[in-house]
C-alpha cells in the first residue's frame, strides 16, 4: 500500500511539472501556451464574427455588403468613400497580413515577433523603404492631390476599423501585442515587396562562368539568351513605341516541377523563410491570355488570368467589388493597397503576369583591409552605415552596412566582394499607375496609364467590350550597355547610373486573334530583359498550341484550360526512348510512358513514374554542368534533352548512351526506394500533394492539399513552393464584363474565421464562381452581412 501511495504521489508530481511545462512554454514568439488558452485573456477571449447588419459612424457615405464567402461590394457616394470602405474591409479580414508585410519591408518585423526574424531584418533595413515611402507620399500630395486624398481616405478606413476592433484577431493575442495605426505611405511598402518577390533574381555569378569556360558555339547551344523558335509575348517584327535604342536587332521568332522537397518549413524557420534564395528559374509565374471574337464561340472577347506565387493562408490577394460615381470596378486587390490589380470595370478587363526582367546589377570589386576598395584608379573607403534594428524581448541589434557607389557591398563565402545594385530600390509609381488603369474606359487609357508603372515588371493582357485586345509589357528596363548579357561588371570602372531605356513595349489587336504571356521572353531582339531563355519554355508552347489550335472558344473551355496538367516535355522524353537502346530491366518505366499523353493527373501511375525520371534527369544535368561543362550552373532540362537526342552535336569524351543508362537506372533505383516494388500501382498525387501553410508556419494551421495533378511544366502549375494563387476568367457579356473567380483560401486571415480557407475545396477543384458586378445593390445575392456608414 505505501509503494502504491509513492507511486500515485509520483505520478501527480510528474504530471504537475509536465502541465507546468506544458502552460509555460513559449512557441517562438508566442506567449506561453497557458496565458494563450485562459478565457479572459487568451485566445478563447477573441470575439467571434457575426453576420447580420452593422452601423458604423464615419464621415463617409457607403455601405457594404459582404456576400456568403466574403467578397465585399462597396457602394460609395465618391471614390474616396468607396477607398475608405476597402481600407476599412481591408483591415478587417487581413489586418495582421498588412502589418507583416509592412513590417518585413521597413525592417522592423523583429520588434513585432522576435529576434528569430533579425536575417530578414538586416536585409531589408539598409535600403531605407520607410524613409523613401514618406518621401514618396509628400510628392504625391504637392503634385497630384486627387490620388493623394484617395490614398488618406483609404488608410482612414483602415484605422476606422482598428479603432473599434484591437482585440479581433487570434493572432495578436499569441503575440500579446496589438495592431499599430495603419499610416497612409504604408501602401507603397508593397510595391518593394512585390518587386523583391518577383525581380530580386541575382544569377550574375553564374552567368560570368558560363560566359569564361564556355566557348560560344557550346555556350549557345546549351545557355541560348536568344532560342530560335520561341513563342515571345509580342510578334517578332515589332518596334515599341518611344524607343531609343541605337541598332536594334530583331530576331526571327514564331508568333523550375513538383520539385525534390525542401525540408518542411517551421515556425522557427520562419526568418530563414521570408529570404527567398535569389535563384531566377523558380518557378514564380503566372498565366495570362486573351482571346478575340474571331476566336469564341459568342464572338465576344474572353481574357483569363492566373497569378502564381508562394501560396499560404491568408494567401497574397483580396477579392473586392467597388461602385461608385467615378467608377466600378471588380476584381483582385493586394491588402495594404488600394487599388485592383488583375480585374475588370465596366468597359475593360485586365490581367497580369511576371515580366523576370534582370532588374539586379553585379559588380565585382578589388578589396584592401576589408575596408578599401579600388575604383577609377584610387583606393577609397567603404561607405558605412550602422543601423539600429529593435529585437522584441532582447537588447537593440546594430546593423553594420557596407556600400560602394554601385550598391550595397556582398561577400560571397570564397572571400571575394560585390557591390550589387537592385534597380527596383528605387521609388515606384506603379500604385498611381494602376489606381488610373482601374478608372481607363479603352485602350489609350490603359496604355497611357501603363506608362507610368515600373516596378515590378508585369505583363498585363487587355480586352474591352468592343472586342479590341492587346498586351503590354509594363515596367522600367535598364538602358544597359550593348554588350551586356547578365555577366558581372568591373566595379574598379568608374560607374555611371543606368537610366531606363525609352520604350513602350506593346501589342494591340493582332492577326492572330489572341496574346498571351507565361513570363517568356517579351521579343526577340539585341535589347537585354533577362535570361529567359535559359530555362524551359515548354508551358509557354503548350499555352500557344491550344489557343493557335482551337477557334470556337468558350468560358468552360477557357477554365478547363486553366486548370490543364499536360506535360509536353514528354514528347523530348519519347524521341529519347526512340534514339537509344534501353535496357530490358527499364522496360517497365519504357512501357508507362510511350503511350501516355503526358496529363499528370493526380490519379494516374504515369505522372509518377515520369516526374521521377525528370527530377533525376534534371540532377544529371546537373552533374553533366560540373563535370563535363565544368560550369555550376546546369543547362534547362529542355536543352540537355535537346542535346541527348541530337546526333549531330558531339562532345569528345562524352558517352551519351551512359548518361541515358544513369538516367533510367537512377529512375527506377527512384522509384523502387521510395514506393517498394509495387511502384507500378501508385499514384501521381502521393508526390504531388502539398500543404498550405499558414503565414507564420504555426504547426495545425496548414492545410493539406491531395489528390492533384501538375508540375512545372503544366499550365496549372504546381510545385513544391509555387501554385495559382486565384484563376480568373472575364468575358464580354451583353455589352459589360462577366467575371468568373476562384480564390485559393478564403477571405480572411483570421483564423477564427468561417472564411479563412473556405474556397480551397473549389480552388482545388477548379470550381469557379460567378462575379456579382452590379450598380444596383438589391441585385446582389446570398448578403451576409450589412455594414452601413453614416
Amino acid at each position: 500500500m505505501k509503494k502504491n501511495k509513492i507511486i500515485r504521489i509520483a505520478l501527480v508530481v510528474i504530471l504537475s511539472l509536465a502541465w507546468i511545462f506544458v502552460t509555460t512554454f513559449k512557441l517562438g514568439p508566442f506567449g506561453s501556451i497557458g496565458a494563450l488558452t485562459t478565457y479572459k485573456t487568451g485566445l478563447l477571449s477573441v470575439p467571434l464574427q457575426s453576420d447580420g447588419t452593422q452601423e458604423v459612424h464615419s464621415n463617409q457615405k457607403l455601405n457594404i455588403y459582404v456576400d456568403n464567402i466574403g467578397i465585399p461590394h462597396i457602394y460609395g457616394s465618391s471614390k474616396n468613400a468607396a477607398a475608405y470602405g476597402l481600407g476599412y474591409m481591408h483591415a478587417k479580414d487581413r489586418y495582421f497580413q498588412m502589418e507583416m508585410v509592412s513590417r518585413i519591408v521597413q525592417g522592423n518585423l523583429s520588434e513585432f515577433l522576435w529576434a528569430g526574424t533579425l536575417k530578414s531584418d538586416k536585409f531589408w533595413k539598409p535600403y531605407e523603404f520607410e524613409k523613401k515611402s514618406v518621401e514618396l507620399l509628400e510628392t504625391y500630395k504637392k503634385e497630384n492631390p486627387d490620388f493623394y486624398a484617395y490614398l488618406q481616405a483609404y488608410s482612414d478606413g483602415v484605422n476606422a476599423y482598428l479603432e473599434k476592433n484591437e482585440n479581433a484577431d487570434p493572432l495578436y493575442k499569441a503575440l500579446g501585442t496589438k495592431p499599430r495605426k495603419w499610416k497612409t505611405e504604408y501602401s507603397f511598402l508593397f510595391t518593394w515587396y512585390m518587386s523583391y518577390t518577383l525581380t530580386y533574381f541575382d544569377h550574375h555569378i553564374e552567368q560570368q562562368e558560363i560566359f569564361e569556360k564556355l566557348t560560344e558555339q557550346t555556350r549557345d547551344y546549351f545557355y541560348p539568351l536568344h532560342p530560335a523558335g520561341i513563342n515571345t509575348i509580342l510578334p517578332f517584327n515589332l518596334v515599341p513605341s518611344s524607343l531609343n535604342v541605337s541598332n536594334l536587332k530583331v530576331h526571327n521568332t514564331a508568333i523550375t516541377s513538383v520539385e525534390t522537397p525542401e525540408k518542411e518549413t517551421s515556425l522557427f524557420d520562419l526568418g530563414d523563410k521570408l529570404m527567398k534564395k535569389n535563384k531566377f528559374y523558380q518557378g514564380i509565374g503566372s498565366n495570362n491570355w486573351v482571346v478575340n471574337n474571331t476566336k469564341t464561340q459568342s464572338k465576344k472577347n474572353i481574357l483569363a488570368n492566373d497569378p502564381h506565387l508562394y501560396l499560404t493562408l491568408p494567401e497574397a490577394f483580396y477579392e473586392a467589388h467597388i461602385v461608385t460615381d467615378e467608377f466600378k470596378v471588380y476584381g483582385f486587390t493586394i491588402p495594404g493597397v488600394p487599388v485592383i490589380v488583375s480585374g475588370h470595370n465596366d468597359k475593360i478587363s485586365w490581367g497580369i503576369t511576371n515580366g523576370e526582367w534582370d532588374l539586379v546589377d553585379r559588380y565585382k570589386l578589388q578589396v584592401k583591409n576589408d575596408s578599401l576598395y579600388l575604383y577609377d584608379g584610387k583606393w577609397i573607403p567603404f561607405q558605412v552605415k550602422n543601423y539600429t534594428i529593435k529585437v522584441k524581448g532582447k537588447s537593440d541589434h546594430i546593423e553594420k552596412y557596407k556600400s560602394t557607389i554601385q550598391g550595397k557591398v556582398i561577400k560571397e563565402e570564397n572571400g571575394q566582394y560585390y557591390a550589387q545594385h537592385w534597380y527596383a530600390e528605387a521609388k515606384s509609381n506603379s500604385v498611381k499607375a494602376m489606381y488610373e488603369v482601374m478608372k481607363s474606359q479603352n485602350w489609350d487609357g490603359f496604355s497611357t496609364a501603363l506608362k507610368e508603372y515600373s516596378y515590378p515588371p508585369q505583363n498585363f493582357a487587355y480586352s474591352d467590350v468592343n472586342n479590341n485586345i492587346g498586351i503590354v509589357c509594363a515596367g522600367e528596363l535598364p538602358k544597359r550597355s550593348a554588350d551586356y548579357v547578365g555577366q558581372v561588371l568591373d566595379g574598379t570602372k568608374k560607374y555611371v547610373p543606368t537610366k531606363p531605356l525609352a520604350a513602350f513595349w506593346s501589342a494591340y489587336n493582332p492577326d492572330k486573334g489572341f496574346l498571351f504571356s507565361a513570363n517568356q521572353q517579351p521579343i526577340q531582339n539585341n535589347v537585354y530583359f533577362g535570361a529567359h531563355g535559359l530555362k524551359d519554355d515548354y508551358r509557354a508552347r503548350r499555352i500557344y498550341s491550344l489557343l493557335e489550335e482551337k477557334k470556337n472558344w468558350t468560358v468552360p473551355e477557357i477554365q478547363k484550360m486553366q486548370s490543364d496538367v499536360v506535360d509536353i516535355s514528354l514528347e523530348d522524353f519519347k524521341k529519347l526512348m526512340n534514339n537509344y537502346t534501353i535496357k530490358e530491366k527499364y522496360n517497365g518505366i519504357v512501357k508507362e510512358l510511350k503511350n501516355w499523353d503526358g496529363n499528370m493527373s493526380g490519379q494516374g501511375n504515369q505522372g509518377l513514374v515520369y516526374e521521377a525520371l525528370r527530377n533525376v534527369s534534371i540532377k544529371e544535368a546537373k552533374q553533366f554542368a560540373e563535370n563535363k561543362l565544368q560550369v555550376k550552373k546546369e543547362p534547362s532540362l529542355q536543352y540537355f534533352v535537346k542535346y541527348l537526342n541530337d546526333k549531330k552535336y558531339i562532345i569528345p569524351g562524352i558517352d551519351k548512351q551512359k548518361i541515358v543508362d544513369a538516367i533510367f537506372e537512377k529512375t527506377l533505383d527512384t522509384l523502387t526506394k521510395s514506393y517498394g516494388n509495387q511502384w507500378k500501382k501508385e499514384k501521381y498525387k502521393t508526390m504531388s500533394k502539398f500543404n498550405i501553410n499558414n503565414i507564420l508556419f504555426i504547426p495545425g494551421l496548414e492545410v493539406k492539399i491531395d489528390d492533384v495533378g501538375g508540375n512545372i511544366n503544366t499550365i496549372n502549375i504546381n510545385t513544391n513552393t509555387f501554385h495559382p494563387v486565384f484563376r480568373a476568367v472575364y468575358e464580354v457579356k451583353d455589352g459589360n464584363i462577366q467575371g468568373h473567380t476562384i480564390l485559393a483560401g478564403g477571405q480572411s486571415g483570421m483564423i477564427n474565421s468561417a472564411h479563412y480557407k473556405d474556397q480551397i475545396e473549389s480552388w482545388r477543384k477548379g470550381e469557379y464562381k460567378e462575379a456579382q458586378f452590379d450598380t444596383d445593390p438589391k441585385k446582389l445575392q446570398k448578403i451576409k452581412n450589412i455594414i452601413k456608414f453614416n
